[in-house]
């Protein structure tokens, strides 16, 4: 009967604006409650504010919960990690393995060219010789595209491998800080440096927000998870 009669008096009290922020008890420790349940209005506009895992909730569906929120800046913690050791030096060995092998194909071609300027202008060997260039020539361009696509193959996979470190680090802060959903984005405040419009209009949208608590910005707590500097 006393928790009725508490909802009663509290739902009257919300509706009339008498309570805005803060309901406080009778009692020495200035808590209200416990109450089950905070009825707002009635009939079938009536909205049932209850506690469901620790989240304030309006209603029977998930998304009919307040869930806290966080934003992470992913690309300072991205840009850090793609200087780690083990991926530079994996990026090196293969730069030096791709060129040694257009190295060598730029040696035939200089030999073939070679071998071109030592034939007599009248020679037979001329046509045979401008067969042999474009066949070594296009071995060259085709080594080049291999070299560029295994040098983007590679540094994709170690930028996936980054952001998956990056999300498991999130996951962790999150948990501490008891947040429920964080979201990607650059800090409104961070200079836009660049003379691309391309780029411009692309760091314009990813600063999704506009204006945040600054308390809510995880970018320095998940670098530190991360073992990294903060910026």
């Amino acid at each position: 009967m006393k928790n009725a009669m508490q909802t009663i008096t509290i739902a009257i009290l919300l509706l009339t604006g008498t309570i805005a922020t803060t309901l406080i008890g009778s009692d020495e420790t200035g808590v209200f409650g416990p109450v089950d349940t905070i009825t707002l209005g009635s009939g079938n506009d009536s909205v049932n504010i209850t506690n469901r895992d620790s989240r304030i909730a309006f209603g029977e569906a998930t998304t009919s919960t307040v869930w806290s929120m966080g934003f992470m800046e992913v690309g300072k913690a991205l840009s850090q990690m793609m200087e780690a050791s083990h991926f530079v030096d994996a990026r090196t060995e293969l730069q030096k393995n791709l060129e040694e092998r257009l190295q060598e194909a730029r040696d035939v071609l200089d030999i073939i060219m070679g071998e071109a300027q030592a034939l007599p202008q009248d020679s037979d060997e001329h046509p045979a010789m401008r067969q042999r260039w474009d066949q070594a020539m296009g071995e060259f361009q085709q080594l080049q595209q291999i070299a560029t696509e295994q040098q983007g193959a590679l540094f994709a996979s170690q930028m996936i491998e980054a952001y998956e470190e990056i999300i498991t680090a999130v996951e962790v802060v999150a948990e501490n800080k008891n947040v429920d959903v964080v979201l990607r984005f650059i800090a409104p405040d961070e200079p836009i440096e660049t003379s691309n419009p391309d780029v411009a209009i692309m760091q314009i949208r990813l600063r999704t927000a506009l204006t945040y608590p600054k308390g809510i910005d995880l970018t320095d707590d998940v670098l530190t998870e991360l073992g990294l500097e903060s910026q």
